[in-house]
């Protein structure tokens, strides 16, 4: 703010009205502060876009992180944090627009309007309430009658006077029975001529069958034309290759032939000079009939051993087999000299036991003969 302190002076006998300044224009020592500082919690710390909350960041059509969910919670809360600690580590600036308060006395801020006005963190609220009325219904609006006009007149009219019914109204009878029946005729005109032209398409579709049915004939016997003509071209190609090949493969044996004929005896003579030929008896004997000898002679022996072997265990199991043998009929003559004991032995002892049984039925029936005698005494002797 800039203020201007000049003395005036009034010169009426200048030129004119004209104002002079006694000393030039200069700012003022202390400006005036003003009624209400800014809170600082409401001031961002930079003013780079980049890094304020308010800005939306991301695709727009995403969730948005709005005021009252959980991540706004953090965000908040972080960004508080980091506000904080940044305060705690930056030092406010001291206020160099006024000299330090004396001791016993500190510095406040007032109000120099010619107005004052009452200063508060938060506007006055207040709250209200308003009832509005019942809903009524409209109700239902008068059918529309419109207003009579014209003045009433009657007349008589007797019978016969006006018309004839069945005069008048042979004509209409005339009209609807005739645009009955051409109607009617115009419907069977109409099934007729659909029923011609289904005929008639049934007729095309026929035609069109026959036609597409040859079509696809004439196009299969073009196909197969063109596959015989492609597999005779690719036979034709086939043989000029081959024809071509063999034409390649004598040239190449012709000029082979006339190269190797004289570099055979050459290298011939020169391996015959060096000692590479040798008599081919003496190494088919060294190379082959010795070694087949003495593996003939190896397997012969082995032969030989092997059935030594395999008769010395037949042998052996002969042998033992005799010797189980002879074992097994001793045991089977021993047991069966033992049953025959036993089956003596029972047979005397059943002879006995039946023989006992017989003396005493003997016994037993002279004993009953006895007593019939002495009875038949005794009766005979009552008798007498």
């Amino acid at each position: 703010v800039y203020m201007w302190r000049s003395r005036v002076g009034f010169d009426q006998a200048a030129l004119g009205h004209m104002y002079t300044h006694a000393s030039a224009p200069h700012t003022v020592a202390h400006a005036r502060k003003k009624h209400r500082e800014p809170v600082l919690e409401e001031l961002p710390l930079g003013t780079n876009i980049m890094f304020d909350r308010r800005v939306v960041r991301g695709s727009t059509y995403a969730a948005q992180v709005g005021p009252g969910t959980k991540e706004f919670d953090q965000t908040a809360s972080q960004a508080k944090a980091k506000t904080k600690d940044v305060r705690k580590r930056q030092k406010p600036a001291a206020d160099r627009s006024a000299p330090p308060p004396v001791d016993g006395r500190k510095h406040i801020e007032l109000q120099t309007e010619q107005y004052l006005e009452e200063l508060t963190d938060r506007p006055p609220e207040a709250e209200a309430e308003v009832q509005t009325d019942a809903f009524v219904e409209l109700l239902p609006q008068p059918l529309f009658v419109p207003v009579k006009s014209g003045v009433d007149a009657g007349t008589q009219v007797e019978d016969g006077e006006l018309f004839d019914f069945d005069v008048e109204v042979e004509p209409l009878l005339e009209v609807i029975v005739g645009k009955t029946i051409e109607q009617a005729m115009m419907e069977v005109m109409e099934e007729e001529e659909l029923a011609s032209m289904r005929a008639h398409q049934k007729h095309f579709e026929q035609i069109r069958n026959a036609e597409l049915a040859e079509a696809q004939r004439l196009e299969e016997a073009e196909r197969r034309r063109q596959e015989e003509k492609e597999a005779r071209i690719a036979q034709e190609k086939q043989r000029l290759e081959r024809e071509k090949a063999v034409s390649a493969k004598v040239a190449a044996r012709s000029f082979s032939k006339g190269l190797l004929a004289e570099l055979q005896s050459a290298v011939t003579q020169s391996l015959t000079e060096s000692g590479f030929f040798y008599d081919p008896l003496e190494a088919e004997v060294r190379e082959q009939f010795v070694p087949w000898l003495l593996d003939a002679m190896d397997d012969c022996v082995n032969q030989a051993r092997v059935a030594r072997a395999i008769a010395d265990d037949l042998i052996t199991a002969a042998s033992s087999r005799e010797l189980e043998r002879s074992a097994e009929v001793a045991r089977l003559a021993k047991e069966w000299a033992e049953a025959k004991l036993e089956a003596q032995a029972k047979l005397e002892a059943q002879a006995k036991e039946a023989a006992e049984a017989a003396a005493e039925a003997a016994a037993a029936s002279e004993a009953a003969e006895g007593v019939g005698n002495a009875e038949g005494e005794e009766a005979a002797a009552e008798s007498s």
